[in-house]
């Protein structure tokens, strides 16, 4: 019989020792020693492997084997960050980095997602992946930023980023430090990672489930992932129900709203945001949005940007639907913010209401 857990990725790593070596590993002799928010693993890529499903989650592997023989299978995503422009060939150099806190299977070599990878990092630099507090010192305390007219900062996706670095998770590629505590540099560069924002937790009660569901509910908080009953999805999928939406009690005329296959309420963001005032600009070349002076988003991209910080996912990308571009309710709830939605159902259909 096949035995496997589900570990942490700290403790797979402390369970196969000198495979993984990084400034972040916590010191396994004391017990109350924090858990790093990166763990860091570096050698050559021994093999590059294909999945074996094509919905497997990762797009390839790198098997990674280090001067002692020790070795990590990184799994590489669409989210994975590569923050040097040298390709990830077979007998590369590379340096990995994962969450030291997700599940990990019980396996030799452990197969994280890789977060982060650099591919032959010059033997001069050093590179440190962390969260970073308003005096941008990372969250292990190790390391202090200050940032220089030379620091180039960027996003995931190699544009210019000039909004705020504290509270962030930060790519550091640097050539020295002091030999303070902690320990001080001017970063050559830095890479803002993406984030996910987290959404409401709102649990309908029996009540107010059965009150939905009969059509007699009145207007509560939005709550994301509500899921619609078999008969709400037949009714909407015929016609026979129809969504509303209204800004301030005022009825918006325009494209109506819909409900995608992951149940997400999907609005039309032009019609929305200017019945709230606000002015919406299309770039066609860079296929981009701007909404009022501070949000942003790109079509068919889950990153939604605001006041020029790094752009947050919210599990649904912007859609461009019969020259109509839909966003999910939630970018009016956490990109806009300052306004609140509610939803009202009844025997005619959903109607949702935006509220500044």
């Amino acid at each position: 019989m096949k035995f496997m857990r589900t570990l942490s990725a700290v403790t797979v790593a402390a369970l196969f020792g000198a495979a993984h070596v990084s400034a972040q590993t916590p010191d396994l002799s004391e017990d109350l020693e924090p858990l790093p928010n990166f763990i860091s693993f570096s050698g050559k890529i021994k093999e590059i492997q294909k999945p074996a499903a094509e919905n497997a989650g990762y797009t390839e592997v790198l098997l990674t084997e280090n001067a002692e023989g020790g070795q990590t299978a990184f799994r590489i995503t669409g989210d994975t960050c590569f923050v040097t422009d040298k390709k990830a060939d077979i007998g590369a150099e590379i340096i990995g980095f994962y969450d030291g806190g997700a599940p990990m299977t019980m396996q030799y070599p452990p197969s994280p997602m890789a977060k982060v990878i650099a591919v032959g990092l010059e033997k001069d630099k050093f590179i440190k992946v962390d969260r970073f507090n308003k005096e941008l010192i990372s969250e292990d305390g190790q390391l202090k930023l200050n940032i220089g007219p030379d620091t180039k900062t960027t996003l995931q996706n190699s544009e210019a980023f000039d909004g705020e670095l504290a509270s962030r998770t930060l790519v550091v590629i640097y050539s020295g430090a002091t030999r303070s505590i902690p320990a001080q540099t001017t970063p050559e560069k830095i890479v803002v990672l993406y984030e996910k924002a987290v959404p409401p937790i709102y649990t309908l009660t029996d009540e107010e489930k059965a009150a939905l569901n009969s059509g007699n509910g009145t207007a509560k908080p939005a709550a994301p992932g509500y899921e619609l009953t078999e008969e709400d999805k037949a009714m909407l999928a015929k016609g026979s129900r129809n969504l509303t939406i209204s800004v301030n009690n005022v009825t918006v005329d325009g494209p109506k709203p819909y409900i995608n296959e992951d149940g997400v309420f999907m609005l039309p963001v032009r019609a929305v945001a200017e019945a709230m005032g606000l002015n919406v600009e299309w770039s066609g070349g860079a296929n981009t949005v701007q909404v009022g002076k501070s949000a942003s988003f790109a079509i068919g991209r889950d990153a939604y940007a605001k006041n020029k910080m790094a752009p947050v996912e919210l599990g649904t990308a912007p859609v461009l639907k019969g020259g109509v571009t839909y966003v999910p309710l939630d970018f009016f709830t956490k990109i806009i913010e300052y306004v609140t939605v509610n939803y009202t159902p009844d025997s005619i259909g959903f109607h949702i209401s935006v509220n500044e």
